[in-house]
């Protein structure tokens, strides 16, 4: 079995510092009428007061990575273009409104033969914020992570569950502080 310390320990970290904001990056298209953000929606971060969160599908891979940086950073595939680098607020989207500052009480996530827990890497997670909301991240859409709410981890596992072939077996955990 991988080793889950490094994980765990990831977790923990996410844990102790709220989640002020989930943002995406992408840039700012001119080329139109008026200018347009497309995001790049193969990475997410998580925006916190000390650091932020990278989460992110590398080469379109069936994994997510989960690391600490100290700030949101441009994408690579911007490097030497002319686009201007933006980021958009995806928060009042997943988490409401009724805080400031969301603290993770809960993380569900899955791995399979694929995945690598001393790497950060997982095969798809679910964190559960302060107030019961919920945000799923699937790594498995074209065009980037899947962000999705309450019930849509439950039923990705159901169905994962009953095609394990592709992927080989899925193993599901839950971490909490």
């Amino acid at each position: 079995m991988e080793d889950m310390k490094e994980l765990e320990a990831l977790f923990a970290s996410l844990a102790e510092a709220p989640v002020c904001d989930l943002q995406v990056p992408g840039f700012i298209d001119r080329d139109g009428a008026y200018p347009c953000f497309l995001p790049m929606a193969n990475t997410l971060y998580f925006v916190r007061e000390i650091d932020s969160v990278r989460i992110e599908v590398i080469d379109y891979d069936d994994q997510l990575t989960i690391r600490l940086v100290a700030a949101p950073e441009a994408p690579k595939a911007l490097e030497g273009e002319d686009e201007e680098f933006a980021m958009s607020s995806y928060g009042e989207l997943f988490l409401g409104d009724e805080y400031r500052l969301f603290r993770i009480t809960k993380i569900r996530y899955a791995l399979s033969g694929r995945s690598d827990p001393s790497e950060g890497k997982v095969r798809c997670v679910e964190f559960e914020f302060e107030n019961s909301r919920r945000l799923f991240l699937d790594p498995m859409y074209f065009f980037g992570i899947r962000l999705q709410g309450a019930g849509a981890y439950d039923s990705w596992l159901e169905f994962s569950r009953s095609d394990e072939g592709a992927m080989g077996p899925i193993r599901d955990f839950v971490w909490s502080p």
